[in-house]
């Protein structure tokens, strides 16, 4: 549990870095905050949302982690930051070490280039977004690796390549679905005149990213059927392999079976030639059929 604590002369920040129960209870008192929505700020697999309550606003953002993992759901991919505030307090709480937060700090606050609370959630909510921006490069490279491995190499040389599709366009919807979410978080936010370049730039930012989000959903659902067809294709190919096979030795097996049936009266039995003259019919039979194929382009 860490708090930090930045007192400027018209607000107040307060930071919980993973609280406990009785750091959120005095928070709460001293603030006169829901109790119960602070601990409920904590429960991992919140969506964002926001809420204007009496005095205070209230509302959660997801931010993506850097390193993706493979699973596939939210807690795993995302972290959460709760942020209370109105004029005078701002009041963020998150589980995890948030960086962007010290960043804000040190650029912004102490160089004064913003000097009020709805200018540092503005900051907030455009840095969260931007780890969407950092997680959509890193999967583009992906999408590009698939891309080669699904053209450059047998459908069915990496057992894995399916597999891989899957995961990336369930993260890939995961991201969007939260992007969507957060547009209702940014309209909330009501902007002075001066701090509304900063929250165009936020929804500047939001639609670009959705847009993107988008389109490499539209990218990987491609390839997923590229991938079938050309799984489909080399399956065709197979068994078209196996009947060209099947129709040149259908006839020669239809001669033998006769010819094997090992009845005493059968004619050419006995005759000399006969086992030559069977031979050079299957030769003969064998040649048209190659010539039939060839003609209808199928060889």
């Amino acid at each position: 549990m860490a708090i930090k604590e930045l007192k400027q002369s018209n607000y107040e920040w307060i930071d919980l870095h993973n609280p406990d129960a009785k750091e959120l209870e005095k928070i709460a008192n001293k603030y006169s905050l829901n109790y119960y929505t602070l601990t409920d700020s904590l429960e991992p697999n919140h969506l964002p949302k926001f809420e204007n309550q009496d005095t205070i606003n209230f509302f959660i953002v997801r931010l993506v982690h850097e390193n993706l993992k493979r699973k596939t759901n939210i807690e795993s991919l995302t972290n959460k930051i709760a942020v209370f505030y109105n004029d005078h307090l701002l009041i963020t709480i998150h589980r995890i070490e948030i960086p962007f937060l010290e960043e804000i700090i040190e650029k912004y606050i102490k160089t004064e280039k913003i000097y009020t609370v709805n200018s540092i959630v503005i900051k907030i909510i455009w840095n969260t977004l931007y780890t969407y921006n950092t997680s959509i490069l890193k999967i583009l490279s992906k999408v590009e690796n698939l891309e080669n491995k699904v053209f450059l190499k047998s459908p069915d040389s990496s057992s894995n390549i399916l597999q891989n599709m899957y995961l990336l366009k369930r993260k890939v919807n995961i991201c969007m679905k939260l992007l969507i979410l957060t547009d209702e978080v940014i309209n909330s936010v009501k902007p002075t005149k001066q701090e509304k370049p900063a929250h165009q730039d936020v929804k500047d930012l939001q639609v670009k990213l959705s847009t993107l989000y988008e389109q490499v959903i539209e990218d990987i659902n491609n390839l997923l059927n590229l991938y079938i067809s050309l799984a489909s294709l080399k399956s065709n190919d197979i068994m078209k392999t196996l009947t060209i096979f099947s129709i040149f030795f259908m006839p020669l097996t239809f001669i033998a079976g006769i010819y094997g049936m090992n009845f005493k009266y059968m004619p050419e039995l006995e005759k000399a030639w006969g086992y030559p003259v069977i031979l050079i019919i299957m030769l003969i039979i064998t040649l048209i059929i190659y010539y039939w194929l060839k003609r209808k382009k199928w060889l």
